[in-house]
């Protein structure tokens, strides 16, 4: 009795072991809207096209930003029409991202709420983050 009595407890503490293991876990859909300038919007918003997006679908590519100044990748070889969708990692607070060579307004980066851009003109970008110079990105538009 006391034998069968150590096994149920053991069963039981192995089953909660494993539900809190597998709720704690994060699960990154990667889901990133096509020819969009635009922050993704709520499930569903209408999504604004950009009426200079190239007809061709490209590839969707990720940078994420997380906290102690880590960038990755911090530079990203790209083709023409690929999409590039920006991700803080940062629980509190936001990162602004600045494009140093204009092509949008400054964007507030919050806590797994993207911002994506469609890059449809060949060149060398370069972005960072307001006030963590360290924090910066390079990308090659091929």
């Amino acid at each position: 009795m006391v034998i069968l009595m150590k096994g149920k407890i053991l069963i039981l503490l192995l089953t909660l072991v494993f539900l809190f293991a597998s709720g704690c876990a994060e699960k990154d859909t990667g889901l990133v809207p096509n020819n969009s300038n635009t922050p993704v919007p709520e499930t569903g918003a209408a999504v604004p096209q950009d009426e200079n997006a190239s007809s061709e679908a490209g590839e969707d590519h990720i940078v994420r930003f997380e906290n102690y100044g880590v960038v990755t990748p911090p530079e990203l070889n790209i083709s023409r029409g690929d999409t590039i969708s920006w991700w803080s990692g940062k629980r509190q607070g936001d990162y602004v991202l600045v494009s140093e060579d204009g092509l949008f307004p400054d964007e507030k980066l919050s806590y797994r709420v993207p911002f994506t851009y469609t890059f449809n003109e060949i060149g060398t970008y370069r972005f960072m983050v307001k006030n963590i110079p360290e924090m910066n990105v390079t990308i090659r538009v091929d």
